[in-house]
């Protein structure tokens, strides 16, 4: 990975951790707001986790459930 790279993935996921953490309107999003607003972000699964104070596993649950709401609309 070159710095461009790198510093690409930086500014998304610090992007991401203001959108979530920093703003009052989203501070008050359930979890599964919150994981698609960082989703959007194409922040991988981990660190989507790691952002929420969560599991990989609890993310994957809500990005399936959130899919399958999609779905059935």
């Amino acid at each position: 990975m070159n710095e461009r790279e790198l510093a690409e993935q930086v500014s998304k996921k610090l992007s991401a951790f203001i959108a979530v953490v920093l703003l009052p309107d989203v501070q008050k999003k359930n979890a599964a707001e919150k994981v698609a607003l960082l989703m959007r972000f194409g922040i991988p699964n981990q660190d989507i986790a790691d952002i929420l104070g969560t599991t990989k596993g609890t993310v994957e649950v809500l990005k399936s459930r959130a899919s399958k709401r999609k779905k059935k609309k």
